[in-house]
């Protein structure tokens, strides 16, 4: 535990490097920013394909402000998963970390952890920022509930930092960041595919191959699910998330034992 924790401590050291200081900075900025957004509401009346995607139960609704936050929080895992493993074989940074008594799973751990944890400083300091805002501007803070809800859109940041590390172990940092922002983006396009084909009638015979597909796919879809605390669909929304984040880090695993690291 203690070599994993001293390559998650290498990881994040980077936080004090000028340009991870106005990432920051900018997280402030956006969260002041988007804290006075609507709540997110789709009406299965208005948009069926859209309510499909993301049916909003009852409970706290998902506020809008709260989900571009989200999005800037992926793509900066996307950036630092892709590129941290790729740009230590470059610099032969990871021979020296292996050359000491750190297996290739302990780096690969602590690699990931400390790549989570820099998305996680930069969700909460947009999130902080923007309940900070919200408050100057109206005089009330959020409904604990509500805020609450919007801290759960973190579960999608595991699974996606996940996924830009494994790809980090086959490709170079740029390759890796347009293979991981590709495969995301194909993701979100099957997944939504396989709900509208959904809502065809069975008598066309498309639900079955297309849904086989999907499975090969992420559905962050579901991230966006209202629900009520504490419930099923949160117990569900964990599980599947941590099931996604171990299935992806097994294959990184895989290829880091295999790898030359030279």
């Amino acid at each position: 535990m203690q070599k994993i924790l001293a390559v998650f401590e290498m990881t994040v050291k980077k936080v004090k490097e000028p340009a991870f200081s106005l990432l920051f900075v900018i997280a402030a900025v956006v969260g002041s920013c988007v804290s006075d957004m609507e709540s997110l509401s789709f009406s299965s009346q208005e948009n069926s394909l859209l309510f499909g995607l993301v049916s909003l139960e009852q409970g706290p609704p998902l506020l809008a402000g709260f989900v571009i936050i989200l999005f800037m929080s992926l793509i900066v895992a996307i950036f630092a998963g892709a590129t941290d493993i790729p740009k230590d074989i470059q610099s032969r940074m990871i021979v020296m970390v292996l050359g000491k008594p750190v297996s290739r799973m302990e780096y690969l751990i602590g690699k990931y952890l400390g790549i989570v944890s820099i998305c996680l400083v930069f969700f909460i300091i947009a999130a902080m920022s923007a309940g900070v805002a919200h408050y100057v501007k109206t005089q009330e803070f959020f409904p604990l509930s509500v805020f609450a809800r919007q801290f759960f859109l973190l579960l999608a940041v595991f699974p996606v930092a996940a996924v830009a590390t494994m790809i980090s172990t086959f490709f170079g940092d740029i390759s890796a960041m347009i293979v991981t922002a590709s495969y995301l983006f194909i993701s979100l396009i099957v997944t939504a595919v396989a709900v509208f084909v959904d809502m065809l009638p069975r008598s066309l015979g498309l639900g079955s191959p297309v849904n086989i597909i999907a499975y090969f796919f992420p559905n962050f879809f579901f991230f966006f699910n209202s629900f009520k605390f504490p419930g099923i669909v949160l117990g569900a929304l964990i599980v599947y998330s941590l099931a996604l984040t171990v299935i992806f880090l097994i294959i990184a695993a895989i290829r880091m034992q295999h790898r030359d690291m030279i």
